[in-house]
């Protein structure tokens, strides 16, 4: 199902000389499509939680990182109200940001400090865990990424463009290894809206060679692809907490749900 997304990326990395992705339409089909009017939710989620949970993240930890991450690839900008300051970015970055908190919580009760992510974009997550892991004092020693090839390189040079700010150890690592290459426990596991859309042969996989080697995680789990929310044991782990993915992006019918175990 990614096969045009992958044939861009190659394509954009092998012949363009500006790093033009996140605005292109096809790549917009798979990410960078977060509205406008979603950006505003994700703000209002994002004041409330810093209130309730990280009240040492001022705003210029926001704008900062907003900053950080729509440096290149020419994302699409609007213009917003953050902490009653003007700001101009993407809403994809904003969501990073909620992400990012939502995460880091769980990753500081979980005691964890290696992380790894199925799914991971361009990287925009993992910048967003890197910058504010360092202002909210949470230990991450390693960071996984697992992606499909052409994804990884796009991976490697975005990582590469930002790696005076990167302050965590990683690796990148092929989606068709299934976390067999790495040699490592007590993992933390992310996949936001990765793991529930990748066919039942390539999750299955995931589930035999990379889950017995974590411990605690996050997954945005979409009910669209045939997987509804009751059928979450089927990663073998204890789940916590299942709630309604918020703001919701999917539909009323066809929800998605963060799922922490």
């Amino acid at each position: 199902m990614y096969d045009s997304y992958e044939v861009f990326i190659n394509n954009m990395l092998s012949t363009s000389h500006d790093f033009n992705f996140k605005n292109n339409k096809l790549y917009n089909s798979v990410l960078e499509h977060v509205t406008y009017d979603q950006g505003n939710e994700y703000i209002h989620l994002i004041e409330k939680f810093i209130v309730e949970e990280f009240p040492e993240i001022l705003f210029e930890n926001i704008n900062n990182y907003l900053l950080l991450n729509d440096k290149y690839g020419y994302p699409l900008k609007y213009t917003f109200m953050c902490m009653n300051k003007e700001i101009n970015c993407s809403p994809t970055s904003l969501r990073y940001i909620l992400h990012s908190l939502l995460i880091l919580k769980h990753v500081k009760s979980s005691n964890l400090e290696k992380i790894v992510e199925v799914g991971c974009g361009y990287g925009g997550l993992f910048l967003a865990i890197n910058y504010f892991s360092r202002i909210l004092n949470i230990k991450i020693n390693k960071y996984y990424f697992i992606d499909l090839p052409y994804i990884c390189k796009l991976i490697q040079k975005y990582l590469l463009l930002n790696e005076a700010d990167v302050i965590i150890d990683y690796s990148i690592h092929s989606a068709y290894n299934y976390g067999t290459d790495i040699n490592d426990n007590d993992l933390f596991f992310i996949s936001n809206y990765c793991f529930t859309e990748i066919d039942e042969v390539h999750r299955n996989n995931y589930i035999n060679n990379l889950f017995p080697k974590t411990k605690n995680g996050f997954i945005i789990w979409q009910t669209i692809f045939n997987l509804p929310i009751n059928n979450v044991n089927i990663i073998g782990k204890e789940i916590q907490k299942k709630v309604e993915e918020y703001p919701q992006t999917a539909t009323i019918t066809h929800k998605n749900y963060y799922v922490y175990f």
